[in-house]
């Protein structure tokens, strides 16, 4: 239990069902609202150390407060807060936000919401209040849903408000977020405890769909609730409320929650008065669940609180009873079905029995924090954070840093290496041991033994963080089946994982390519090179051109087939030195190692062609003329040539007119635009597998 601050005021915390206490979703900061020994102000406390120290980051002085709801923390920053004032014969809302990433950050100016007669009675109107907020990432605006106790003569119940809240530090009064019915009341009278939660993954922040349905829970000797189902742009309120229990024991705070999967209220059970009673709505508002913990070891409750896992789903009830107000607390175990037994949070009382919260549910740090206020002087207010026990989540294979990634064929002759993530939901956990298992085929598992490297046939715990295993080579045999492995591990407090998906391996050799042609250190005479190589078994391949001083030319990338020939669409340069690689994969897919093989160019090219052009308007064609000198000094024959035509003053290989065409071939270029200059030039193609490029004539 670390302290966060001390203060004279004697309530610093007004009632257990506000969260007065939100982590920062983006740094995973806390911070904590109290109400400070300076008269009228409010403090904004912040730990980055998860509650161990704290540090005053915002103060607000506000007269006139009667009562305040918890605080929320959105994505971008803001931190929202909502307040009643008596003021004016007015029981009077008021909504009001500060940066929580700014240093010293300042709130803004408070927003008016509801400012409904009171008669001069504070809470005579309006008395219990609580909000649900949506963010919308693509308006970058947050909608406020403000759910307040309400009291109308004789009939009391819950009324809803509405505001906008934009990044340029505009807040807007827009109750006409709100569809349908905004106010639900039946007969009693007293103070309203009210709660309010959208529905969200869990951590209480990421919306759990595209419809960020609200949650409202209210009541006094009563437990009513109202889902407003979330559509075009609106909350959509029902026309009548849920009754969850009647005939309760008067209560000033009313706990609610939504889990990530439904909604939780908790109430002192009116009949065995010394439980809380749970009920669980489901999702589609149709059925409810109830569940009584065990009997309280201080006897009637007199308040509590829910809170939830949010790995499992489990639920931490919180509540003081009669004889001390010493606050104690007790799970449900989603996966037993069972209550564990009551343990107190701290043996010291809770000053002014109310006076205790808890952050809503164990997101984030995997922790469950409780803030308390004690009596002192001055009065005490700490932190206590409770650490959450529960195993680690089933591991995965990290295949894509394992040899076989590609294919799932390994080669027996090379180490096998095995890789997992270990995922807990406690950020802070580590891996304290594991174990791996194999099956060949169908036959029967296998454990491996680290200390030896034998499989053995009973589990093998072996202790050790590491998330990886290397199993020597010849770990199986190409005759073998496939293997299939999975893995099992376990956190610092040695509880285990379930056993992770089984990662399919199959034991295979790769078969090799030699390369035929180019021959080694051969001298070609063409500019361009056809690679041929021969190989035991192939199902694809894979060629590669670079200069023999580094820098890739071209790439097949992987090519699905049995050819054993290959010519890269590359021109070589006379004089080069080039590297060509080649690489296969068997009929498993598995791929071999690289072969390489060394050669050089030296050949002549065919005479350099010439182009003439002429413009013919009334034929409307461009005619070309091509002229090719006849061959000289060892140049090698024409096989054939092909021109092309691009604009005047733009640069690029242009467009293909003609192909195949013979020496001294006349073309007619039907194509050409009226009025857009051309330039054309000829590529000649000799008997030796060369080429000679012309220039570009206008």
């Amino acid at each position: 239990m670390a302290t966060i601050t001390t203060t004279t005021v004697a309530v610093p915390f007004d009632y257990p069902s506000q969260p007065y206490m939100t982590l920062q979703p983006n740094d995973g900061s806390l911070w904590v609202l109290v109400a400070a020994s300076t008269a009228n102000t409010y403090e904004l406390w912040r730990s980055d150390d998860g509650g161990a120290s704290w540090v005053l980051r915002a103060s607000v002085v506000r007269a006139n407060i009667v009562e305040y709801s918890g605080i929320q923390i959105t994505q971008d920053g803001w931190l929202h807060w909502c307040y009643r004032t008596n003021e004016g014969n007015q029981d009077r809302i008021y909504y009001r936000r500060c940066s929580a990433f700014t240093i010293g950050s300042t709130w803004q100016a408070e927003k008016l919401v509801a400012s409904p007669s009171n008669g001069g009675v504070a809470g005579a109107y309006h008395t219990g209040l609580d909000f649900a907020l949506e963010r919308s990432g693509s308006a970058d605006t947050t909608y406020v849903c403000i759910a307040v106790g309400t009291q109308v003569g004789a009939n009391q119940g819950v009324t809803l408000y509405a505001l906008t809240a934009r990044p340029e530090n505009t807040v807007t009064i827009n109750n006409g977020l709100i569809a349908g019915t905004r106010q639900w009341l039946s007969p009693g009278t007293g103070r309203v405890g009210v709660s309010a939660d959208k529905e969200h993954t869990g951590d209480g922040i990421t919306r759990a769909s595209s419809s960020p349905h609200v949650w409202v829970a209210w009541g006094r000797t009563s437990a009513r609730m109202v889902k407003l189902s979330w559509s075009g742009g609106k909350w959509n309120g029902p026309t009548s409320p849920v009754v969850l229990v009647s005939s309760l024991p008067a209560q000033d705070s009313l706990a609610a929650r939504w889990d990530g999967a439904r909604w939780l209220v908790a109430v002192p059970d009116p009949t065995v008065t010394d439980t809380v009673l749970v009920l669980e709505r489901n999702q589609a508002n149709t059925e409810t669940k109830t569940r009584s913990t065990p009997s309280h070891p201080t006897g009637v409750i007199r308040n509590c609180g829910i809170n939830y896992n949010t790995s499992t789903g489990d639920l931490r009830v919180y509540a003081v009873g009669t004889s001390t107000a010493v606050l104690y607390y007790v799970d449900y175990v989603r996966a037993t079905g069972l209550w564990t037994s009551w343990a107190q949070v701290t043996a010291t009382a809770i000053l002014g029995v109310n006076s205790w919260g808890t952050r809503p549910a164990t997101a984030g740090p995997a922790r469950y924090d409780v803030y308390t206020s004690h009596a002192g002087s001055p009065n005490i207010l700490s932190h206590t954070r409770q650490v959450v026990a529960y195993p680690p989540s089933t591991p995965t294979w990290n295949a894509a840093s394992s040899p076989f990634a590609s294919s799932g064929a390994a080669s027996v002759s090379a180490a096998l290496v095995l890789d997992w993530d270990f995922i807990d939901a406690d950020p802070s956990d580590t891996q304290s041991a594991w174990a791996l298992s194999r099956q060949i085929g169908t036959g029967a598992l296998a454990y491996f033994r680290a200390s030896d490297s034998t499989w053995q046939a009973t589990e093998q715990k072996n202790t050790g963080g590491t998330s990886s295993v290397s199993l020597a080579s010849g770990w199986g045999s190409t005759s073998d089946a496939p293997h299939t492995y999975k893995v099992k591990v376990w956190d610092a407090s040695d509880l285990a994982s379930q056993y992770s998906a089984g990662l399919g391996v199959v034991p295979s050799q790769p078969a090799s390519p030699t390369i035929t042609a180019p021959t080694a250190a051969q001298v070609l005479t063409s500019d361009t090179v056809t690679v041929t190589w021969t190989v035991a078994e192939q199902s694809a391949y894979r060629v590669t051109l670079a200069y023999t001083s580094g820098g890739l030319l071209h790439d097949s990338g992987w090519q699905t087939g049995t050819a054993t020939s290959y010519t890269p669409p590359t021109s070589l340069v006379d004089g080069g030195a080039y590297t060509v690689t080649v690489r296969t994969q068997n009929n498993q897919k598995l791929a071999s190692a690289q072969v390489t093989r060394s050669f050089t160019v030296d050949y002549v090219e065919p005479p350099v062609p010439s182009t003439a052009a002429a413009a013919m308007p009334d034929l409307g064609i461009i005619r070309v003329t091509i002229t090719n000198p006849a061959p000289a000094g060892g140049q090698p024959a024409l096989s054939s040539q092909s021109l092309y035509r691009r604009r005047a003053g733009v640069t690029g290989d242009g467009d293909l007119v003609a192909s195949g065409l013979a020496s001294g071939a006349v073309v007619d270029d039907f194509r050409a635009v009226s009025g857009v200059p051309y330039e054309y030039r000829s590529v000649a193609r000799g008997v030796n597998g060369t080429s000679a490029f012309g220039a570009w004539t206008a």
